[in-house]
């Protein structure tokens, strides 16, 4: 799972979480292969990033652990330590951080497991 900003989005690119608007409306569900129309469409509904299946774009350079990610996150609010609000906000990043670096390591598995079940339905079909 990646999410990429949508000037980097390309048709054929499948959504790995529903897209909503400002509303909570949704807009495109999970599994949608995204089109030049569709693309264009969201870009004009100003939503600025995709959740897609996948690494389907490479960002630049290797990604960095979320052990980093999380480093970086406090030196960052090093200054505001001690502020209740401040210091909720650096804990839900780093729940966030923690989240999706789980969620990568499981896609693997699942994908592996998803191959695994088509081959013996393939066998028992057959």
């Amino acid at each position: 799972m990646q999410r990429v900003p949508i000037n980097l989005v390309e048709p054929g690119m499948v959504l790995a979480k529903p897209v909503v608007n400002d509303a909570g409306m949704p807009l495109c569900a999970e599994g949608t292969e995204l089109t030049a129309a569709l693309i264009e469409r969201l870009k004009r509904m100003n939503i600025s990033q995709l959740t897609l299946k996948g690494h389907p774009v490479e960002m630049g350079g290797p990604a960095k652990s979320p052990e980093e990610q999380i480093r970086e996150m406090t030196a960052r609010f090093a200054r505001v330590q001690g502020d209740p609000i401040m210091d909720t906000i650096r804990e839900a990043i780093e729940k966030a951080i923690l989240a999706e670096s789980m969620e990568q390591r499981d896609e693997p598995a699942e994908q592996e497991g998803l191959a695994k079940a088509d081959g013996a339905q393939g066998e028992s079909g057959g």
